[in-house]
């Protein structure tokens, strides 16, 4: 029998399976993060619908509840997102500062060219 709650995360799981297909369609997504998505959203869906077979797997890690496990869970997967961000956009501005200090001198160096 499903729950409430169940019903809510199946639709959720379903709804950002289908999105991630959609950005993969339009080419927004390589193969390996469709792949990756989907992965999360499979695994995301089955202990949603079988959360009855993860209570040994929650034992054993000393959990008590399942919503204690998606909760660790996203937060690590949380950290990991803000982790990998932080080092993209340093990365991009160290890049950007680079182009804007390469333009600049090229402009210079024409300016004082013409002089």
């Amino acid at each position: 029998m499903v729950t409430g709650i169940q019903l809510v995360g199946i639709i959720f799981g379903l709804v950002l399976t289908y999105f991630t297909f959609l950005h993969y369609k339009r080419d927004e997504f390589s193969l390996k993060e469709f792949l990756g998505w989907q992965a999360i959203w499979v695994c995301f869906l089955a202990i949603t619908l079988f959360p009855n077979t993860f209570y040994s797997f929650n034992s054993d890690l000393g959990i008590l509840r399942p919503l204690d496990l998606y909760t660790i869970l996203g937060f690590i997967v949380v950290m990991s997102i803000t982790f990998y961000n932080y080092v993209n956009v340093d990365r991009l501005r160290k890049q950007l500062e680079k182009a804007i200090r390469d333009l600049a001198l090229k402009d210079f160096k024409q300016d004082q060219s013409k002089k």
